[in-house]
């Protein structure tokens, strides 16, 4: 469906801005936190390849939401803080990472589920 395939076009551009944002933090702007934004968005492009071709998983939409909206702000924040020297807006960060983690405790929940038909 439609939805497995944004899910996988979402994980493709997670990981390929992880590595992107890993070789600036280690050839040009050390010490910004971009080592722990790409770690973040490559462990979740992981997880979210993995939600593309979970078939109609119960609660893989929002799962998969949670992550792309988490790894937005969580990481996006700290390459914007390493490009700009200032935050997205206040708490972003924070904020990505509380999203962050519901989506993996919606996985979970989801998992409990039977697959639906």
């Amino acid at each position: 469906m439609f939805h497995h395939r944004l899910i996988g076009v979402f994980a493709g551009l997670a990981g390929a801005v992880g590595v992107a944002t890993l070789a600036v933090g280690a050839h040009a702007v050390t010490g910004a936190n971009l080592d722990v934004a790409g770690n973040v968005l490559l462990f979740h492009a992981a997880a979210l390849l993995a939600l593309a071709g979970a078939g109609d998983r119960p609660l893989r939409g929002l799962s998969a939401l949670l992550f792309v909206a988490g790894c937005l702000l969580f990481s996006g924040d700290l390459i914007f803080k390493a490009a700009m020297a200032r935050s997205l807006f206040p708490m972003a960060a924070p904020s990505g990472g509380v999203a962050l983690i519901l989506g993996w405790l919606v996985v979970a929940v989801g998992s409990l589920f039977p697959r639906r038909s």
